[in-house]
């Protein structure tokens, strides 16, 4: 290898897309072959599309060993990558290594448009067998490879204004028949597009579309920088550590029965328990529910307090040594109860359970940190964070997910395929089979920078100014019954039935007067068995919601009321 780090760096520098991929195979060019006895089954590196063969030149022993990296592939533009492999590990101890932060090289040199998936199961498996074998030579280092976090820089907000939002979703802007505009309050069914999330679709479509991870032609690598990049932006969204724990699903209920299905039953045993909890959506309740019936598991919900909280004073009475799994919500979606999710995972943690949260309602309305929560699996869509449908997170630890099982199976998936069996690439191409929504997760990605650079905070408080203002006005009502809690532990989200008018006649009527809500069970029947009604009729608000749409709403209600008056008159 002739190339120091120093001169790829400075080669790398000044050079575009195009011509990076012909340094990389240059580098690939120059690479020494590797001796065709080696290139046995033992020396192979599993996880790359190409073949990948690796082993190490160590001199000296302990912590003063140092290495000298031997590889090849079959692919030129992965010997390119081996070389940088060796310019950046050639001649350094075994401790000097397990320091060292080899993903800064790739992020400083720009590498993340070369790299699919693919090829980044490749590198990870050579960094680990590297690392593994530093490890055993080293004679006091006790910590695996050390990340340099990327510190992002911090987003200037504008002050809020609802107006200004408003005005960048098309739909709310567009006239109805009537003349009026519309009134959209079902955002916890799904939420309106702004202009960006529409747009992104569109570039994607018209400007650089192709399939994601199998092309490297200039519309396969821009898709591939703007789907990976996608992935980032949502791990650092959430707080988690690391892009590959973020895993695109088509949305919340395929998330949750994968981890179900491919973590639950792998590690659910009869006599086990799983806990959730009545105000859980059909998505988290149903996988759990036929688990249970499964594997003989049984099914445990945590207590409700009258005014809809989960009752954690009688937590002790339902976690147990047998609990396996904990299954809540973060934020109920018919009650807009926030959970304590901080406290359900440290009181899980006492137990050994593992902890899996349906953030599906929270994550567009609330800050979420993963790692801070020490959550080990958690779920959200796309459509109700302003994105796209169709495509949805998975995020789990990455001890959850090497630990789970796919549960689909196909392409880009697999490491290797033979007649007689499969192996499975590393997460999240491990959970990523077939064809992903390309354009739906990358236009996810413009709403949450959307999302990001509004604040979420800005978003909790102006939804809770406006919650207030609802829940005020409406509890004086005649015949009015709100279900919840009081505004303090409550998201944006107030369902309530009100004494002669059913929820399916109510929500009629105030289409009429161009009020969207949402009537019924809410994909939550238990939960209105316990509250004892069949139907409620919800609002949900979001960032573009305004005082005018909660007086427009109220104005509706009134008619309602008299229109039932009459009728019974």
């Amino acid at each position: 290898m002739n190339s120091t780090l120093a001169e790829i760096f400075e080669e790398f520098a000044d050079l575009d897309r195009e011509d990076q991929s012909q340094f990389l195979l240059e580098l690939g060019d120059e690479l020494p072959k590797f001796p065709s006895e080696q290139k046995t089954e033992e020396n192979r590196v599993h996880g790359c599309q190409s073949q990948v063969w690796l082993i190490t030149d160590v001199t000296g022993s302990g912590d003063e060993a140092s290495f000298e990296i031997l590889a090849d592939s079959d692919s030129n533009i992965v010997r390119g990558l081996i070389a940088i492999l060796q310019a950046a590990y050639n001649g350094k101890t075994a401790a000097e290594i397990l320091k060292y932060d080899i993903q800064g090289v790739f992020r400083q040199l720009n590498l993340q448009q070369h790299i699919s998936p693919q090829r980044r199961n490749g590198l990870k498996g050579m960094v680990d067998r590297i690392t593994t074998l530093a490890r055993k030579h080293a004679v006091s280092v006790t910590q695996t490879l050390s990340v340099t976090p990327v510190v992002a820089a911090p987003t200037v907000r504008k002050p809020f204004d609802v107006q200004a939002v408003r005005s960048q979703f098309p739909i709310l802007n567009r006239p109805l028949a009537s003349g009026s505009l519309p009134v959209y309050l079902d955002s916890g069914a799904s939420a309106q597009k702004p202009r960006v999330v529409i747009e992104k679709e569109r570039e994607v479509e018209e400007r650089y579309f192709a399939n994601a991870h199998r092309g490297t032609y200039q519309f396969g690598l821009r898709i591939d920088e703007e789907f990976e990049g996608s992935r980032s932006l949502i791990a650092r969204f959430i707080g988690a550590s690391d892009d590959s724990s973020v895993v695109f699903v088509p949305g919340t209920t395929i998330g949750l029965n994968m981890i179900a299905f491919g973590w639950g039953r792998k590690f659910l045993r009869s006599g086990d328990e799983i806990l959730t909890t009545v105000m859980e959506h059909h998505a988290n309740f149903v996988p759990w529910q036929q688990l249970s019936k499964q594997t003989g598991a049984s099914l445990r919900l945590i207590p409700m307090t009258d005014d809809g909280r989960l009752d954690l004073s009688r937590l002790g009475e339902v976690l147990t040594k047998r609990t396996k799994i904990v299954a809540v919500t973060a934020m109920s979606n018919m009650l807009g109860t926030i959970n304590p999710i901080r406290q359900i995972v440290q009181a899980a943690r006492e137990v050994g359970a593992c902890v899996v949260v349906d953030a599906a309602q929270s994550v567009p309305h609330l800050p979420t940190n993963v790692v801070e929560d020490d959550i080990d699996f958690l779920v959200f869509s796309g459509h109700k964070i302003y994105g796209p449908t169709g495509v949805g997170v998975l995020y789990g630890k990455p001890s959850r997910l090497e630990e789970m099982d796919p549960i689909h199976f196909g392409g880009h998936m697999i490491s290797e395929v033979k007649i007689e069996e499969s192996t499975w690439s590393a997460p999240p191409a491990k959970f990523e089979a077939g064809t992903m929504p390309i354009v739906q997760a990358i236009a996810l990605g413009a709403a949450i920078r959307w999302v990001d650079e509004i604040g979420l905070e800005a978003i909790h408080r102006h939804e809770e100014t406006l919650t207030s203002m609802l829940m005020d006005r409406l509890a004086p009502m005649p015949g009015m019954k709100i279900f919840g809690p009081a505004l303090e532990h409550r998201g944006g989200i107030v369902s309530f039935r009100i004494d002669g008018i059913h929820p399916e006649d109510l929500a009629a009527i105030l289409d009429q007067h161009g009020v969207f809500t949402r009537h019924g069970h809410h994909c939550t029947m238990p939960l209105h068995t316990a509250l004892g009604v069949s139907a409620t009729t919800r609002v949900s608000l979001a960032a573009y919601n305004n005082a005018d749409d909660v007086e427009a709403f109220l104005s509706a209600l009134h008619a309602a009321q008299s229109l039932s008056r009459s009728r019974k008159h």
